[in-house]
């Protein structure tokens, strides 16, 4: 056994990665270290680990200078579209896990809005089982909620959750009927699956493409009000909360939002929230003059909505950050900003910001 209290293979030689960044889950902030890989695994990782790190039977050792660069765990994504099967031309099973591994993310769980719909058994053990022949990290799908996201037919939620599905979501689509969304909650419960939701209510957000306020007026675009989204998310969590069952809003972007999350969770330990890294990051007038590539779902906030999304992930009550990864034909960016398709990348970026 060496100091580091593992043993030593004698037949590999290892690794020293040391002047790192080093992200860990116990420092509030990065610090200086290392990690120590062997045979292609990493077997320490720490401050300890440095340019005069030895074993302790002077084993061989080959040192990397990474430069300050951080290191930090892989990232797990739980919102990526990727285009295969049906829209390839806009992202396979094998680009994604490319772009994921570009980006520092490895595992990654993808949404079913394909073509045909990841609704059928058969479908998420195709995709499982070519992520594992083509993709770089780690793939898990979602099934569809409904079938074909009609909103109408509830899918076989336990069968799929039996064929490999670890959540179910409509993706980009809100399921308006809410006898139906209260009926999916508690047939959920009853296989401990994960239910996901996008949040808006599509007869109040109507034919906005930008946050409602003075900046969409000044642009003369439609604008979308925050009450689209809040009172769709009103509504699932006093469903949650008479369901018990297990729900997470895959993305919130306003302070209001948060505000009924933090009240909701007292009452259903299974809310959780998500917020995308754009949500986070940037805000309305980031738009510019009509930039289509921040054509957004949901659209970018004011700044008091971002800085409570920043607070709310502070305080833990928002669980999970997304880079809402979503690639577009760049045709579909090459119209008035109102007309573009709205979507955008976001794994190779995501740690950066």
């Amino acid at each position: 056994m060496d100091k580091i209290g593992l043993k030593i293979d004698k037949n590999h030689e290892f690794q020293v990665y040391f002047n790192a960044k080093l992200v860990l889950f116990d420092q509030k902030k990065p610090i200086k270290g290392g990690i120590l890989v062997q045979n292609g695994l990493i077997i320490d990782v720490g401050a300890h680990i440095n340019g005069d790190f030895t074993l302790k039977n002077e084993q061989k050792c080959k040192f990397f200078d990474i430069n300050e660069q951080v290191l930090a765990p892989g990232l797990v994504d739980m919102r990526v579209f990727m285009g295969e099967p049906g829209h390839e031309h806009l992202e396979t099973i094998s680009s994604v896990g490319d772009a994921a591994a570009a980006g520092g993310v490895t595992t990654i769980m993808t949404m079913p809005n394909t073509k045909p719909i990841i609704d059928d058994i058969a479908l998420v053990e195709y995709i499982n089982s070519r992520a594992k022949q083509v993709c770089k990290v780690n793939l898990h799908t979602s099934a569809a909620i409904t079938k074909g996201l009609n909103s109408a037919e509830m899918s076989e939620i336990g069968l799929l959750k039996q064929a490999g599905a670890i959540a179910f979501t409509d993706g980009r689509k809100s399921i308006k009927n809410s006898l139906l969304f209260k009926r999916i909650l508690s047939y959920s419960k009853s296989h401990n699956a994960l239910i996901i939701h996008d949040v808006e209510d599509e007869d109040l957000a109507g034919d906005g493409v930008m946050n409602e306020g003075l900046l969409a007026t000044r642009l003369g675009l439609p604008s979308k009000p925050k009450i689209a989204e809040t009172i769709m998310l009103e509504r699932d969590l006093l469903l949650a909360i008479d369901s018990q069952a297990r729900y997470h809003v895959s993305q919130i972007s306003c302070a209001e939002s948060l505000t009924s999350i933090k009240r909701a969770k007292k009452n259903n330990k299974n809310i959780s929230a998500g917020v995308s890294i754009n949500n986070l990051t940037l805000n309305e007038f980031d738009i510019g003059e009509y930039r289509t590539f921040l054509r957004l779902e949901p659209p970018l906030r004011s700044e008091i909505d971002r800085t409570a999304m920043v607070e709310g992930i502070k305080t833990g009550d928002i669980n999970v950050i997304v880079s809402s990864h979503d690639p577009q034909n760049p045709d579909g960016k090459r119209h008035p900003y109102a007309d573009s398709t709205p979507g955008a990348v976001g794994l190779e970026t995501l740690l950066s910001a």
